[in-house]
């Protein structure tokens, strides 16, 4: 019998469906050589990006007319009408100039070298994915398993909507053409019109929508998104702290200056109350023996209509490996996808849990309290260890991400949630690996690939693609979110986001949790736990995400920090300023072909990244921004930029397209 596949790539398509009949720009050939009944100048559209004068005489051969833009004196970028000239002989010029501008015969060409040059850039943009399907089998699986998945994939479909109107893209969906399948694609991707892909980001033609409106924004009013400081003047309001409350959007407020936050479960009231029956009907059909997911489930239904999430955490990390086969998370959590750093954005994230889990579960859960002494040592004064019952990771085999989970390419392999509230306090939160993204067998090989540009051979010696080795360092990054100082830690009564700023704050997080990984791969090889052969694999495989991340860029196309991406820049040139991490210019790396490599001393590396864990612990336990500043900045813009040789890392790692995951359930 032939499997129904059901996956987020199907279930979620109606989000970019086409619906507004956008008018078609390509010119026939009769309205490009017919002569204007009256020829006056055209103003050319506020949005339009403009050609290059490569990039319009390009378009013009493949649209086969007879213009060319022959110099570029006037206006450099902008073609002038005394710039224009016309191929052939005898051609009618008033046909496409005419005193103080361009005609509208003109335009209409125009307007097709910028479709024809914006659906170059959306193919661009998609060719740096490649469909990676996350497949699950459930066609031998009881009737309340599959009514489970039906069930929670239906209030995905909600959280989606929800989440396309926080990023602001929910209503340019009507952009889109039947006859676009391009842009569509993009826009189901891309969760949205905007290009993501390092390449294509900041290309102002990759846009899957064809009048190109601007990336602002739902959670604040789009005018006041047009200052470059907004995020600083609404921490300046007097309502400051509820403004950047992670659960509200910021509105104009209605009568008078100011501004005035809105509870999620009053803005998105409908969709709101439309998840929380989703999940309360899957709370009827929960299997037997999945008391604690019913629990979670009902909790989560009524923290949609409050706005109160509390509860939800609570019965949320009450669940574990022993008391579920499931792993769900569905609400608003992580902040990285806003321009402020400081709104959660809504997700799902379901998955069957992996037997794994079991392992390091029982390898680490005595050490927790060991762990965070030994990081309270390194930190030094004035932090003190805490007395912490974290829960360590859980492996889960995802079955479908949605929302702020959907990546465009690549995907969030661990997560150590929830952010705020008494659970994150107490460290009593949930860290999850997900132990199924990056195992097929194609992107085994092209992250292999992608190492042996970089690296040496003799480095290469320590690569290792053991599925339960290979994820270590990312069970010690979640769990080192709950260790030393931590994002809802208060330094004389603020957070690290009122002290910091939502972005640095969020860099400082994730270098911390990331640092306390390598960390705690020597700290579990001097106790015995792993040993030397397999700690070097652990670093190796960290060091090859760095790579990774750093090929992406350090800065979006808003000039926002990208977090990952500049720790992996923070570590890399860390370790190769203190000699665990060295750049060969004048040796091949390990695939024999490229010029260039780094080698690792392991000797080198245990105390460098211990120097680097105290510097971050300290800095975030004071608040000390002149010192975070001082430690960052160097490698992502200063003088020390260079020992990341950032050119090489995205020349190599760009060749091959990330993976971009698409879920498929059989019934």
């Amino acid at each position: 019998m032939r499997p129904n596949l059901a996956g987020i790539l199907l279930v979620l398509g109606s989000l970019s469906a086409a619906g507004c009949g956008q008018v078609q720009v390509k010119p026939s050939a009769e309205s490009m050589h017919a002569a204007e009944p009256a020829r006056r100048a055209v103003e050319r559209p506020a949005r339009w990006p403009s050609l290059t004068r490569v990039e319009f005489n390009r378009l013009a051969v493949q649209l086969d007319v007879p213009l060319f833009w022959l110099r570029d004196d006037a206006d450099p970028g902008v073609l002038d009408p005394d710039e224009l000239t016309l191929l052939g002989v005898g051609l009618d010029r008033s046909r496409f100039v005419t005193e103080g501008g361009f005609t509208a015969a003109f335009r209409r060409i125009e307007a097709a070298m910028i479709e024809r040059r914006r659906q170059e850039a959306l193919v661009a943009e998609l060719d740096q994915g490649r469909a990676t399907l996350v497949y699950t089998d459930l066609a031998g699986a009881n009737r309340q398993d599959q009514a489970l998945v039906r069930q929670v994939t239906a209030a995905a479909r909600t959280i989606e909507e929800i989440y396309a109107l926080q990023r602001g893209s929910f209503d340019l969906r009507a952009c889109l053409s039947g006859a676009d399948s391009v842009g569509q694609a993009v826009f189901r991707r891309n969760q949205g019109p905007w290009c993501q892909a390092p390449a294509t980001e900041g290309d102002p033609f990759c846009n899957a929508c064809p009048d190109f409106p601007p990336e602002l924004s739902g959670l604040y009013p789009r005018a006041l998104q047009r200052r470059p400081d907004f995020c600083k003047l609404l921490g300046d309001q007097p309502n400051a702290a509820a403004l950047l409350d992670p659960f509200t959007v910021v509105r104009e407020a209605e009568l008078g200056e100011g501004f005035v936050a809105v509870p999620y479960s009053t803005f998105y009231a409908d969709r709101m109350r439309r998840v929380a029956t989703q999940l309360r009907t899957a709370a009827d059909t929960t299997p037997k023996g999945e008391q604690a997911l019913k629990r979670y489930l009902l909790a989560a239904a009524r923290a949609f209509e409050t706005n109160q999430w509390q509860p939800a955490d609570e019965a949320w990390a009450a669940m574990n490996a022993t008391n579920s086969r499931w792993y769900l998370r569905i609400g608003p959590d992580e902040v990285y996808f806003e321009p402020c750093n400081r709104k959660a954005g809504f997700h799902v994230s379901f998955a069957r849990i992996d037997p794994d889990s079991i392992y390091w579960q029982d390898k680490l859960t005595p050490l927790r309290q060991q762990m965070e002494t030994a990081l309270a040592e390194v930190i030094g004064a004035p932090y003190k260890a805490r007395q912490v019952s974290v829960h360590m990771p859980d492996f889960i085999e995802i079955i479908l991400n949605a929302g702020d989970s959907r990546a465009a390419t690549g995907a969030t392999i661990g997560q150590s949630l929830p952010n705020w509230g008494e659970v994150a306090e107490q460290g009593r939160g949930r860290t999850v690996v997900m132990s199924n993204l990056y195992t097929d067998p194609d992107s085994k090989a092209i992250t292999r690939t992608k190492a042996e540009a970089l690296l040496s051979a003799e480095a290469m010696r320590h690569y290792t693609d053991d599925k339960r080795l290979g994820l270590l360092d990312i069970v010690l990054h979640e769990a080192s979110h709950n260790f030393g100082p931590h994002s809802d830690t208060k330094i004389d009564g603020k957070r690290p986001g009122d002290i910091f700023g939502g972005s640095l704050a969020s860099v400082l997080e994730e270098l911390k949790a990331q640092t306390g990984a390598l960390y705690f791969v020597g700290w579990l090889m001097s106790k015995g736990v792993i040993d030397a052969d397999q700690a070097h694999e652990v670093w190796l495989h960290a060091i090859i995400w760095c790579f990774g991340h750093i090929s992406q860029g350090l800065i979006d196309s808003k000039g926002r920090p990208k977090p990952y991406s500049q720790v992996a820049a923070v570590q890399v040139g860390f370790l190769s300023r203190e000699g665990a991490l060295s750049w060969q210019a004048e040796q091949p790396a390990a695939n024999g072909r490229d010029q260039g490599r780094f080698q690792i001393d392991f000797g080198k590396f245990g105390p460098a990244v211990e120097k680097l864990m105290q510097q971050v612990g300290r800095i975030k336990t004071t608040g000390d921004v002149a010192g975070a500043k001082a430690l960052i900045q160097p490698f992502i813009s200063g003088q020390q930029h260079g020992l990341l040789h950032q050119p090489e890392i995205a020349a190599r790692v760009r060749r091959q397209p990330k993976a971009s995951f698409v879920y498929g359930v059989s019934f």
